[in-house]
């Protein structure tokens, strides 16, 4: 989005689904829709101006600077962030959101800011964001690829296959399950087992065949995170 120097109105955006906002080159908000200012409990979107993450009263100051640093990467790579947020917010219900954060131009191309944008994902439907997986270019693994697999994961297992499919390692996975290094490995060898997989990117291709891509393990739900998700 670009604008002539100085920021444009906004209010289009109100009239989209999901939340919206916009931040200046110093992560302080310009502009925030109706949906993104009720769940992170203000009455009105104009109260948002002029405050950073570290103002929300709600907000984790440890996730605040997580925000910040996402808005300065996107900033000095001009490149596209997708992220899997995971939070407790204003009102007390924990949510799990899709959000998208682009650089926001002026009319000379000069970014001059962050815009960023929100799908709510619901308990009640299928979670779909396995199309935001990269898959890999190789072929398709003719002998595993086309079978009907039906695999039961306890829970550590469903959580370590899902931060596998979105590209973390195993040091990034422990940080977050609050595990030993060693113990995510175990649990990837035993799930290259169950799947039957050589390796770890065979594992990938075959729990993506198998559909679970497509949904986030429930105990993960409540669980506050902030995960960068790999680009296609």
């Amino acid at each position: 989005m670009k604008n002539n120097g100085s920021y444009p109105s906004f209010d289009i955006l109100n009239q989209l689904p999901g939340c919206w906002g916009c931040k200046d080159i110093n992560s302080a908000f310009i502009y925030v829709n109706e949906e993104y200012s009720k769940i992170i409990g203000l009455k009105n979107p104009q109260e948002c101006i002029g405050l950073t993450d570290f103002d929300m009263p709600y907000l984790n100051k440890k996730y605040a600077k997580i925000f910040q640093q996402q808005d300065l990467q996107v900033i000095e790579s001009d490149k596209k962030l997708r992220i899997l947020d995971i939070h407790p917010y204003a009102d007390g219900h924990w949510r799990a959101h899709l959000f998208t954060k682009i650089a926001l131009k002026n009319d000379k191309n000069k970014i001059i800011g962050t815009l960023f944008s929100g799908i709510e994902l619901k308990h009640t439907s299928l979670l779909e964001i396995g199309h935001w997986i990269c898959r890999s270019d190789t072929a398709k693994l003719q002998d595993k690829g086309n079978q009907s697999l039906n695999i039961a994961l306890n829970t550590r297992e469903s959580e370590v296959l899902f931060l596998l499919l979105y590209g973390k390692k195993p040091q990034y996975i422990s940080k977050i399950l609050q595990l030993a290094v060693k113990t995510v490995e175990n649990y990837v060898v035993r799930l290259r087992e169950k799947f039957n997989a050589n390796s770890k990117g065979e594992l990938i291709e075959l729990a993506l065949d198998a559909g679970f891509g497509s949904h986030i393990p429930e105990s993960m739900l409540k669980t506050q995170q902030s995960i960068v998700l790999k680009e296609c």
